[in-house]
């Protein structure tokens, strides 16, 4: 099945006059993810809901914070060198020993995880409605540079092998999305839940945003060895760049 943003760009310019002779009039490609997922509207939902839900995500952070308290001090006795991280040979040097601390590790991350999941819960819709509401705004902001740029072809950047920076309007259709929709709404109706595309949205939003954050912690210095990610907590700034 086709997604949304499929069915957008291949109806963009396609149905150029039947002659055989037509010209096509401009060429250009874009990329829609980068486009919702870099949107002001959404830097400015997550300060709101950094504030709306500040006391549920302040619990969260505790938890996660105990949680990697409590996972420091399963690792010690595994940390054979000492420098506060679990290699690949230290671990299966656990298992091979068959060491109790593996499972309680292995508890302690999925607890912990799960109660910090279910603390962001609510931020976490929040944010995934804020990225629904922007994504239905991509069409019009595509459309006006569309009209704009007199195009008549505009292709998904995912799918091309090669263009020059020339072609893309990524920036110019995250311009006009910005300046037509600087805020959107981030409270979800009472039972709303994110359509699948939404969900994949917000998994790369997440995803995107917790490689910044462990960039930010190795370029700081910070040892230790960190549980498995959990979503990254609303009010994150919306990652920047392609």
């Amino acid at each position: 099945m086709k997604t949304t943003y499929q069915v957008l760009l291949g109806c963009v310019g396609l149905a150029i006059a039947g002659s055989a002779q037509a010209q096509v009039g401009g060429i250009a490609i874009a990329d829609p993810e980068t486009v919702i997922l870099t949107a002001k509207a959404l830097d400015a939902a997550n300060t709101s809901i950094a504030t709306t839900y500040k006391a549920q995500l302040d619990q969260a952070t505790a938890r996660a914070q105990a949680l990697q308290a409590q996972l420091n001090t399963l690792y010690a006795p595994l940390d054979l060198n000492k420098d506060k991280q679990l290699s690949d040979d230290e671990i299966q040097k656990a298992q091979a020993a068959k060491s109790p601390a593996l499972a309680q590790i292995e508890t302690a991350q999925r607890t912990g995880q799960a109660d910090v999941a279910r603390l962001r819960g609510p931020a976490t819709l929040a944010q995934a409605y804020a990225i629904e509401q922007i994504s239905q705004k991509y069409a019009a902001a595509m459309q006006a540079v569309v009209t704009a740029k007199k195009l008549s072809l505009l292709l998904s950047a995912g799918t091309v092998q090669f263009s020059t920076p020339a072609v893309d309007v990524t920036d110019d259709i995250k311009a006009e999305l910005d300046r037509a929709n600087p805020t959107v709404a981030f409270t979800p109706p009472a039972g709303w839940q994110p359509s699948q595309q939404t969900q994949q949205l917000l998994q790369q939003y997440q995803q995107l945003a917790y490689i910044s954050a462990m960039q930010r912690q190795r370029a700081a210095g910070t040892p230790g060895a960190a549980a498995a990610p959990a979503a990254p907590a609303a009010g994150t700034k919306a990652p920047q760049g392609r």
